[in-house]
Parts: C-alpha cells; sequence; structure tokens
C-alpha cells in the first residue's frame, strides 16, 4: 500500500515487513569495520533513504534513530 506524504509528491511504501528486514541488515552492517568506500556517510544516506521512503512505526523511527547517533559518533564536545 502506498501513501502520499501530504505534499503528494512522494509516495511513502507501508510494508512493516520489508522495513524491519532491512533494519536487520543496516544494523548488522553498521556495526562491522568500516570500508573505504562503505563509511559512515554511506550507512547514513542507506538508513536516511529507508526512514524517508517507508512509513515507520514509532519502534523502527526508535531504531533508526540510534543507528543513526551511532553513525555520527561522539560530538566534538564528547
Amino acid at each position: 500500500m502506498m501513501e502520499t506524504n501530504g505534499s503528494g509528491r512522494t509516495p511513502r511504501r507501508n510494508a512493516s515487513h520489508v522495513v524491519d528486514a532491512e533494519l536487520e541488515h543496516l544494523e548488522w552492517a553498521t556495526q562491522q569495520p568500516m570500508l573505504d568506500i562503505l563509511d559512515a556517510r554511506y550507512w547514513q544516506r542507506r538508513v536516511m533513504a529507508l526512514q524517508s521512503g517507508y512509513q515507520l512505526t514509532q519502534q523502527q523511527g526508535m531504531r533508526i534513530d540510534r543507528m543513526l547517533k551511532r553513525l555520527v559518533g561522539p560530538g566534538p564536545d564528547n
């Protein structure tokens, strides 16, 4: 099922099982040693594409937030 995001432009898919499978992969992949080409910025883009392309449950949104925080790493004050 596809729904618009309110602006009528970008459809957002509602496929929770697809999101869960992709989240499992991304959680595993982002905990592996980073390669030059598959660096944190690459994984951030993948996670954010998932976030913007699907209608997420609250739990899925929290998983994405945790991944993005881990990918950014500690701030300059930490």
